[in-house]
Protein backbone atom coordinates (compact mmCIF):
# COMPACT_ATOMS: atom_id res chain seq x y z
CA UNK A 1 0.00 0.00 0.00
CA UNK A 2 2.89 2.33 0.78
CA UNK A 3 4.26 1.96 -2.77
CA UNK A 4 0.87 2.85 -4.24
CA UNK A 5 0.85 6.29 -2.66
CA UNK A 6 4.52 6.88 -3.51
CA UNK A 7 3.79 6.47 -7.24
CA UNK A 8 0.74 8.73 -7.42
CA UNK A 9 1.21 11.79 -9.58
CA UNK A 10 -0.90 14.89 -9.11
CA UNK A 11 -3.47 15.80 -11.79
CA UNK A 12 -1.95 17.86 -14.57
CA UNK A 13 1.36 15.99 -14.47
CA UNK A 14 3.05 14.77 -17.65
CA UNK A 15 3.31 11.09 -18.56
CA UNK A 16 5.45 9.31 -21.12
CA UNK A 17 3.71 6.00 -22.00
CA UNK A 18 5.72 2.77 -22.31
CA UNK A 19 5.25 2.73 -26.10
CA UNK A 20 7.01 6.10 -26.50
CA UNK A 21 10.72 6.88 -26.86
CA UNK A 22 11.83 10.49 -26.48
CA UNK A 23 15.07 11.49 -28.24
CA UNK A 24 15.95 14.77 -26.55
CA UNK A 25 15.73 16.48 -23.21
CA UNK A 26 12.58 17.06 -21.18
CA UNK A 27 12.24 20.31 -19.22
CA UNK A 28 9.04 20.59 -17.16
CA UNK A 29 7.70 22.75 -14.37
CA UNK A 30 5.25 20.03 -13.32
CA UNK A 31 5.59 16.54 -11.87
CA UNK A 32 5.72 13.57 -14.19
CA UNK A 33 5.89 9.83 -14.72
CA UNK A 34 8.01 8.05 -17.30
CA UNK A 35 6.90 4.60 -18.40
CA UNK A 36 8.74 4.73 -21.76
CA UNK A 37 12.30 5.56 -22.73
CA UNK A 38 14.13 8.89 -22.74
CA UNK A 39 17.48 9.57 -24.43
CA UNK A 40 18.32 12.96 -22.93
CA UNK A 41 18.25 14.86 -19.67
CA UNK A 42 15.04 15.11 -17.65
CA UNK A 43 14.47 18.29 -15.60
CA UNK A 44 11.42 18.99 -13.49
CA UNK A 45 10.67 21.23 -10.55
CA UNK A 46 8.26 18.59 -9.22
CA UNK A 47 8.31 14.87 -8.50
CA UNK A 48 9.48 12.38 -11.11
CA UNK A 49 8.54 8.68 -11.14
CA UNK A 50 10.52 6.26 -13.32
CA UNK A 51 8.47 3.06 -13.67
CA UNK A 52 9.80 -0.52 -13.82
CA UNK A 53 9.80 -0.70 -17.63
CA UNK A 54 11.26 2.78 -18.13
CA UNK A 55 14.80 3.82 -18.92
CA UNK A 56 16.50 7.20 -19.00
CA UNK A 57 19.85 7.75 -20.72
CA UNK A 58 20.72 11.18 -19.37
CA UNK A 59 20.90 13.18 -16.17
CA UNK A 60 17.87 13.70 -13.92
CA UNK A 61 17.18 16.98 -12.10
CA UNK A 62 14.08 17.01 -9.87
CA UNK A 63 12.71 17.95 -6.47
CA UNK A 64 11.65 14.38 -5.59
CA UNK A 65 12.39 11.12 -7.40
CA UNK A 66 11.11 7.55 -7.30
CA UNK A 67 13.04 5.03 -9.44
CA UNK A 68 11.81 1.54 -10.26
CA UNK A 69 13.43 1.31 -13.71
CA UNK A 70 16.85 2.06 -15.21
CA UNK A 71 18.78 5.32 -15.17
CA UNK A 72 22.07 5.77 -17.04
CA UNK A 73 23.28 9.16 -15.84
CA UNK A 74 23.74 11.29 -12.76
CA UNK A 75 20.80 12.14 -10.50
CA UNK A 76 20.43 15.55 -8.80
CA UNK A 77 17.52 15.74 -6.33
CA UNK A 78 16.90 18.77 -4.13
CA UNK A 79 14.66 16.90 -1.67
CA UNK A 80 14.06 13.13 -1.49
CA UNK A 81 15.11 10.27 -3.75
CA UNK A 82 13.67 6.78 -3.40
CA UNK A 83 15.37 3.94 -5.27
CA UNK A 84 13.40 0.71 -5.20
CA UNK A 85 14.70 -2.85 -5.08
CA UNK A 86 14.00 -3.25 -8.83
CA UNK A 87 15.94 -0.12 -9.82
CA UNK A 88 19.30 0.15 -11.58
CA UNK A 89 21.18 3.46 -11.53
CA UNK A 90 24.51 3.80 -13.34
CA UNK A 91 25.69 7.22 -12.23
CA UNK A 92 26.12 9.39 -9.17
CA UNK A 93 23.15 10.06 -6.89
CA UNK A 94 23.02 13.49 -5.22
CA UNK A 95 20.06 13.97 -2.86
CA UNK A 96 19.24 15.69 0.40
CA UNK A 97 17.37 12.57 1.61
CA UNK A 98 17.98 9.12 0.13
CA UNK A 99 15.81 6.04 0.62
CA UNK A 100 17.47 2.96 -0.86
CA UNK A 101 15.67 -0.38 -0.77
CA UNK A 102 17.60 -3.60 -0.28
CA UNK A 103 18.35 -5.06 -3.71
CA UNK A 104 18.62 -1.71 -5.50
CA UNK A 105 21.72 -1.31 -7.66
CA UNK A 106 23.62 2.00 -7.77
CA UNK A 107 26.87 2.04 -9.73
CA UNK A 108 28.25 5.42 -8.76
CA UNK A 109 28.85 7.74 -5.84
CA UNK A 110 26.13 8.61 -3.36
CA UNK A 111 26.32 12.13 -1.98
CA UNK A 112 24.22 14.21 0.32
CA UNK A 113 23.18 17.30 -1.63
CA UNK A 114 24.48 19.91 0.80
CA UNK A 115 26.57 22.76 -0.60
CA UNK A 116 29.41 23.86 1.67
CA UNK A 117 29.28 27.48 2.76
CA UNK A 118 32.47 29.43 2.05
CA UNK A 119 33.03 32.61 4.05
CA UNK A 120 35.21 35.19 2.32
CA UNK A 121 38.30 36.11 4.27
CA UNK A 122 38.58 39.78 5.23
CA UNK A 123 41.13 41.71 3.19
CA UNK A 124 43.27 44.29 5.02
CA UNK A 125 43.50 47.67 3.32
CA UNK A 126 47.09 48.86 2.68
CA UNK A 127 48.24 51.94 4.59
CA UNK A 128 48.72 55.20 2.68
CA UNK A 129 51.76 54.98 0.40
CA UNK A 130 52.02 51.18 0.67
CA UNK A 131 51.29 48.77 -2.11
CA UNK A 132 49.09 45.78 -1.52
CA UNK A 133 51.06 42.54 -1.19
CA UNK A 134 50.46 39.99 -3.92
CA UNK A 135 47.81 37.50 -2.91
CA UNK A 136 49.03 33.93 -2.60
CA UNK A 137 47.58 31.62 -5.24
CA UNK A 138 44.34 29.98 -4.15
CA UNK A 139 44.70 26.26 -3.47
CA UNK A 140 43.03 24.06 -6.05
CA UNK A 141 39.67 22.92 -4.73
CA UNK A 142 39.49 19.18 -4.55
CA UNK A 143 35.98 18.10 -5.54
CA UNK A 144 36.06 15.05 -3.29
CA UNK A 145 36.91 17.15 -0.23
CA UNK A 146 33.95 19.48 -0.83
CA UNK A 147 31.33 16.81 -1.43
CA UNK A 148 29.44 15.49 1.56
CA UNK A 149 29.18 11.72 1.36
CA UNK A 150 26.51 9.49 2.83
CA UNK A 151 29.20 7.01 3.89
Amino acid sequence: MRHFFRNIIVPGAFRIPKEVTVNGSIDATISGRIDGHVKGNVKTTGKLVVSENASIRGHIYATDLVVHGKVYGDVYITNKAHISNKAYVKGDVNALVLELEEGAVVEGAIRKNVQPVHKPEPVAEPAAGETAPAAPPAPAANEEEQATSWF
